[in-house]
């Protein structure tokens, strides 16, 4: 296999000349890999990427984000409030903080938005996303000390028309439709598409309080591309997206509100046990979040000559939070902006450099009559600014060898409103750099191996609570989280059969957490440099011509000081098995997934009580579980198709064993002793039409 450059150094180029038919004589790629076919295979690039692409969306039936990556090697995806349901996105064992999600390669979700932001982002729209898992795997997002997730959303290719309904049990609704045009010239396209994702709250174990909130979640999109001429395109793609979460109080917020009496001091359950009815009026443990969520950005593309080529981005995103935590309103605004210049260049035929200067801005406004105007707390604003300059260089050492080298130069300043001392409290610069080397052994044997930096600033204490407490908070940061990380990942790629195995290692200084010691809890740095292990295989095959078998196993490493640190126990073992049968017009598509058990006491599930008197201890062991998804589909004609199937088949729910409600030992109640599913079995039948 013989390539003149390296097809990371030239994607940028070359995806640009075949959209504007440019003549780049000195790149030429021979012997690409082909498509990604089946799991355990890489997109053909030096640094480790894993791919999800449009059909494995389309047969695990994933509505959302959050559904869809749940389901991928390394990444977790976990309910940290079983009242709120907000979901943490975990990658290589580390926190939901330290994952970025790209959108075409735009890191404008924030912290923020990592909390009730997955369920809203639905997949109608998505072509396929790429899986970068380490420290500063993004040459622009170095802040994804976990990895990055990047959407590469669909552009519009030709004039269709996709609309896909369906309907299941526990009032689950999924109801989509995308229209795409093209101009006669080719020229002009329009992309617009729009969904809507409802299911219900549900109360397994019947003591009137749900373990899985209601979720209702709208998206509208609308992406233009146009070339203007051979050497200037452009590209413009906005999104609107709602969720409605509301959960804990199976009667509606206007028959808790005229329920509530403040001075009622009876305890919440029947004799103060989680597992008994609830007793005292359903706004004791009401939340109700409601999130809108804009996004705006513009890429505009201009080739500067044959060998270069210059990208523009400019990005916009408004996030607002209203929400009712149990009687207490919280309103947040979050505003994020980001600009990028980009120069991408051939240098010769063994040299793609990539260089240029980035700036992101975020800003958070929050408001409360309960907490700030009556309680008199502290808001949780903050001022958050980066301005980076960055270059790589991709070496195509020789036939066997390729290299990427990159050093990223960030300014970061953050400044946190409230807080006494004026001026920012963290103001730092940083020397980031970044190490990818791909040795290709034969034409189906390959290693990668990655080494980097990266760094995150603590932003606010919603990033590390879901919401803010009775007992308010303190922010005593003072410096940024930074990782060091390294992995090495061996894959090999057959007609019929991939396998990618993987070992990872990432430590990180200055962890934030919540100490909550003191009357008042504080997010603050910890003084202990923590670090997680990682290994996993995932193997795909096909069995013969429609039948694909795949499988993945991983098991995870942390040290005591980082599970101390974890508001949720981490998954430390976990495979998954799945098989693809298409034949004559049927599909069926089935996957089971295994987890093993876990010692829930290190991540300090110790000292929870089913009892406000603290008689009745929580279990501080989890069990091993297994869950099962199906999905059958018959394509009737070209035009529809009919499909239906079952998430959770078996209906495995945590309720079987415990409640995820509890006490801690001075009364305390919560909702957030979670180990297992929350959902039970959900049966669905739809139809897809494309035209």
């Amino acid at each position: 296999m013989k390539k003149t450059l390296s097809i990371v150094a030239c994607a940028a180029l070359c995806t640009f000349a075949s959209a504007n038919d440019l003549q780049l004589d000195k790149i030429t790629v021979d012997g690409t890999a082909p498509t990604i076919q089946h799991k355990g295979s890489l997109k053909d690039l030096v640094e480790k990427t894993e791919v999800i692409d449009k059909n494995e969306i389309t047969q695990t039936q994933s509505a959302t984000l959050a559904d869809l990556i749940s389901k991928q090697t390394g990444i977790s995806v976990t309910t940290g409030c079983s009242i709120c349901g907000l979901k943490r996105v975990q990658m290589n064992g580390l926190k939901g903080e330290h994952t970025t999600v790209l959108v075409d390669g735009i890191p404008f979700n924030s912290t923020v938005s990592s909390f009730y932001g997955m369920d809203a982002i639905g997949t109608t729209d998505i072509e396929s996303i790429e899986i970068a898992r380490g420290s500063g795997m993004s040459l622009i997002a170095p802040e994804a000390i976990g990895g990055t997730i990047n959407i590469i959303p669909r552009k519009p290719r030709n004039n269709s028309v996709e609309v896909d309904l369906s309907m299941g049990t526990l009032g689950t609704k999924n109801y989509s439709i995308l229209g795409e045009a093209m101009s006669t010239d080719q020229k002009t396209g329009v992309l617009i598409s729009a969904s809507y994702h409802d299911k219900n709250q549900v109360d397994n174990d019947h003591n009137r309080v749900s373990e899985s909130p209601s979720l209702k979640n709208q998206s509208l999109t609308f992406m233009l591309t146009h070339e203007f001429s051979s050497i200037d395109s452009v590209e413009i793609k906005a999104s609107h997206f709602t969720s409605n979460s509301f959960g804990g109080s199976m009667v509606s917020e206007s028959s808790a509100v005229a329920s509530f009496n403040p001075a009622n001091n009876d305890p919440l359950f029947t004799v103060g046990n989680v597992n008994n009815p609830l007793t005292s009026s359903p706004m004791s443990v009401l939340e109700r979040i409601d999130t809108t969520r804009d996004e705006l950005y513009l890429k505009q593309r201009h080739a500067l000559n044959n060998e270069m080529n210059l990208q523009t981005t400019l990005a916009y995103a408004e996030q607002k939070q209203d929400s009712l935590y149990e009687g207490s309103d919280y309103l947040n605004t979050d505003k994020t902006y980001f600009g990028d210049l980009k120069v991408d260049h051939v240098l010769n035929n063994n040299h793609f450099l990539t260089y240029g200067a980035d700036a992101k801005i975020e800003t958070a406004r929050s408001q409360s009559v309960a907490f700030f105007d009556v309680a008199g707390m502290d808001k949780d604003d903050f001022d958050y600014t980066a301005l980076g300059v960055y270059a790589q260089d991709a070496w195509m050492i020789d036939d066997q060898n390729e290299l990427t080298l990159a050093l990223r130069t960030t300014k970061i300043t953050t400044d946190w409103r409230a807080k006494t001392v004026q001026g920012n409290e963290i103001d730092e610069t940083l020397f980031v750099p970044r190490l990818h080397w791909r040795h290709n052994f034969t034409n189906t044997l390959t290693s990668r191996f990655s080494a980097g930096m990266g760094y995150r600033s603590p932003l606010t204490f919603f990033e590390s609570e879901h919401g803010l407490l009775d007992s308010g908070f303190d922010m005593a940061i003072t410096e940024l989280e930074k990782s060091r990380g390294a992995s090495y990942s061996l894959s090999y790629e057959a007609n019929a059969l991939s396998v990618t195995a993987s070992a990872a290692y990432t430590q990180v200084k200055n962890l934030a957490y919540i100490d909550d010691s003191a009357a008042t809890p504080v997010l603050r740095n910890s003084n202990e440099t923590v670090s997680v292990k990682n290994m996993d295989i995932t193997i795909g095959y096909e069995l013969s011509e429609g039948l694909n078998l795949s499988g993945a196993y991983e098991i995870y490493r942390y040290d005591d000081a980082y599970k101390s640190h974890l508001s949720l126990a981490a998954i430390e073992q976990r495979a998954r098995v799945s098989i693809d049968y298409d034949i004559n017009g049927w599909e069926f598509y089935s996957e089971a997934t295994w987890v093993g058990a876990r010692d829930l006491a290190p991540y300090g599930y110790g000292d929870r009580y089913n009892d406000d008197l603290a008689t009745s201890p929580k279990s501080t062991t989890s069990p091993a579980f297994t869950t099962v998804d199906i999905k059958i589909s018959k394509a009737l004609n070209k035009n529809f198709t009919l499909y239906a199937g079952a998430k959770n088949l078996f209906d495995y729910v945590q309720t079987d064993t415990e409640s995820p409600l509890f006490y801690d030992v001075n009364g305390g109640f919560d909702s957030a002793h979670i180990w297992g599913p929350l959902r039970g079995q959900m049966v669905y039948a739809g139809l897809k039409a494309t035209f």
